[in-house]
């Protein structure tokens, strides 16, 4: 291979694809890179983003594509170029790098290494004057004080070590008071007007709203309850929701949900899904309903590939401008809907609390549809007619114009989020086509990512390149599990269990008992990581860790149930001082300290059974329903004639059911 040259082409990523005609000679990441900057000893630029990426389309303008900066990188070090969404393993490394010199990271992530790999300086977006300067000091530093680079090498070692040292802890208590005390000190951290917490940028974190919704609804805690309907009326209304076609965007870059990061990336689509359809099943209100359709309405118009998965994300920026593609010049929604202006503009606020910049209105509500219609003297149906006419109108013309790029890539552990989605969007509404969608995408992960033995990561232009990493594995069970207790359908159930003893063979760690984020069989990196603090996606080892309790109440295996236990033990103490890192470990400590049900449902109606009580919001169970005695959960339950609902918790249970009224009652 030729190293004094740009190497992306090859590349099947669409990010590294975006930078296969800078002048700078980038490399994908490889063995035989390292061992090329070894023997010429450079040290290695290694610079990581995505394709969606604002901030890093704006470094590549500045530096990367500059032949002046170009030549400055290509003379003095290895360029390595990332995708975090295909190497999320070296994302994780590098960005603790970073977490450590600077006590903050982003993307682009652009980190400094030993020809070897071992990183010795890191940073996010560097305006090219400042990149210049950074490149000349780290140049003179690694080639003239290398005591000193190595000086850095070991300081961050021991770092990356800290961070990634996780002790094997002994019984803890887990007590009703003490999680309790959690919610309470979490509640201060509530923005009470805007929904969210308070601060900004503000992100969605489903995760965080699923474990309050869930506490709320258990524990009867109003405050929990109001808190997350403001949040989620809040981000519906919101400019981080397209009004217009459906979707969310990353994140808010105010406390008001108003100006969004504008990138839509499939994993916040596919977890608001759950979430919004969790909060129809409690609340019943219609705007979640709407929330839900449009929603999978704009995955199945923009982001379906003809495979029947899901493309990974659509950019924010089109025409070299955020957000272009999206936001309304006041004139120019004049122009189109004419007398009509006037009532448009008061209901998406456009040149009131709507307006951006340069004259420009991104399209957001303040109050409910009730509220608009008793101040305007409209009715809610005349309102319903005009929003579809507005959004058949303006979606055209908005069709019109240039799109945001749109990264296609497959990745699988992004689908399975978005296949128990739809599953969660189907139990909550019953849309069959939903179910369909979700059915036809585990279909082509299961056939074309998943061999039996190893689970791949990517799918692009027929190829499969990458071996899954834990979160990949961890969230094809979380899905495999939800789409058995949507169907009942026990091949499931099955797979499940085959992918959990994978994990438990690539990636389980015996000192401390949790599962490392890189399986043991590929190139080992510098330090070994273990994924366990929550962020926009919960961490693979909580994700795992929840699902080996649901699979050991299904499968009656106490150790799956003792394994998950442990692994909260390990975290326990750090849950109750950062509840937001840590939100999904909060569903399974819940699992633990509060009441959880088995339901088994039993007969010829057992599908039927089962999807009139996933209309229902009950968190704290395990759903089984079969026709036959087949799972050891089933045994000795069957009554001839009659389909029964056994409610049971620890195995132990109470007289079977016929009714669906009177086991909710039960429940």
């Amino acid at each position: 291979m030729n190293f004094q040259q740009n190497n992306l082409k090859s590349t099947s990523s669409p990010y590294l694809k975006q930078h296969e005609n800078n002048p700078v000679w980038w490399q994908s990441w490889s063995d035989e890179v390292l061992e090329y900057a070894q023997k010429v000893n450079k040290p290695l630029l290694i610079s990581i983003g995505y394709s969606a990426c604002h901030w890093c389309h704006v470094m590549e303008h500045q530096s990367f594509e500059n032949a002046d900066v170009a030549n400055i990188m290509n003379d003095n070090f290895i360029c390595i170029k990332i995708d975090r969404e295909e190497r999320p393993d070296l994302d994780a490394l590098y960005m603790n790098v970073v977490q450590i010199i600077h006590q903050s990271g982003g993307w682009p992530l652009n980190v400094f290494a030993l020809p070897d790999g071992r990183p010795f300086y890191g940073g996010t977006y560097f305006p090219q004057h400042q990149w210049l300067e950074l490149l000349d000091n780290i140049q003179s530093m690694y080639h003239h004080n290398y005591s000193k680079a190595l000086e850095y090498v070991h300081s961050i070692a021991d770092g990356l070590t800290k961070m990634e040292t996780i002790e094997l802890k002994s019984e803890q208590k887990l007590s009703k008071d003490k999680i309790q005390e959690t919610f309470d000190f979490w509640k201060q951290q509530f923005d009470d007007e805007w929904g969210g917490f308070n601060r900004a940028p503000k992100f969605m974190l489903p995760n965080c709203w699923e474990s309050i919704l869930r506490y709320g609804v258990q524990t009867k805690d109003e405050d929990l309850l109001i808190q997350t309907k403001i949040t989620l009326d809040r981000m519906a209304f919101g400019g981080i929701y397209d009004q217009l076609k459906g979707g969310f965007a990353r994140y808010s870059v105010d406390p008001y949900w108003k100006v969004p990061h504008f990138e839509k990336m499939l994993y916040d689509n596919g977890q608001l899904l759950s979430l919004y359809a969790n909060a129809y099943k409690v609340y019943g209100e219609k705007e979640y309903k709407t929330v839900i359709e449009e929603t999978i309405h704009w995955l199945k118009d923009e982001m379906l590939s003809p495979k029947n998965t899901f493309y990974a994300a659509i950019d924010a920026d089109s025409q070299g401008e955020e957000g272009k593609y999206y936001v309304w010049n006041s004139s120019e929604l004049k122009e189109i809907l004419g007398d009509e202006f006037d009532f448009f503009k008061a209901y998406y606020n456009v040149g009131g609390f709507g307006e951006w910049e340069h004259g420009n209105n991104i399209l957001m509500r303040l109050i409910d549809d009730e509220d608009f219609c008793e101040k305007n003297q409209f009715t809610l149906d005349e309102l319903a007619i005009q929003r579809k006419k507005w959004k058949e109108t303006l979606n055209k013309i908005r069709e019109q114009r240039i799109k945001p790029h749109r990264d296609e890539k497959v990745l699988t552990s992004w689908n399975a989020l978005t296949i128990k989605g739809l599953c969660d969007a189907y139990q909550a509404v019953g849309n069959e086509e939903y179910l369909k969608l979700a059915k036809n995408a585990i279909e082509f992960i299961l056939d074309t990512q998943w061999d039996g033995e190893t689970l791949y990561r990517n799918y692009k232009d027929g190829q499969t390149t990458i071996p899954g990493f834990l979160d990949d594995y961890a969230l094809l069970i979380e899905t495999l599990i939800k789409l058995f207790e949507t169907t009942s359908s026990q091949k499931y159930l099955e797979e499940a269990q085959v992918v959990t003893e994978q994990v438990f063979n690539q990636f389980y760690n015996h000192k401390n008992k949790m599962f490392a984020y890189k399986s043991h069989y590929d190139t080992p990196l510098v330090n070994e990581t273990f994924e366990i603090y929550d962020n926009v996606i919960s961490s693979s080892n909580s994700i795992m860790a929840n699902n080996l309790f649901k699979l050991g109440k299904i499968l009656n295996q106490e150790h799956y149930i003792y394994q998950a236990q442990q692994m909260l033990y390990n975290v326990e103490e750090k849950i109750h001082d950062y509840p937001n890192g840590f939100a999904n470990w909060i569903q399974l400590y819940l699992n633990f300290s509060h009441d959880y049900k088995e339901i088994v449902i039993i007969g010829d109606d057992a599908k039927e059974y089962l999807n009139q009580l996933n209309l229902y919001y009950i968190p704290n169970a395990i759903f089984v329903a079969s026709k036959t005695e087949s799972l050891e959960i089933t045994k000795n339950r069957w009554t001839e004639g009659k389909t029964g609902i056994h409610i049971c918790e620890n195995y132990a249970c109470m007289m079977p059911v016929y009714e669906i009224e009177k086991a909710i009652e039960m429940i």
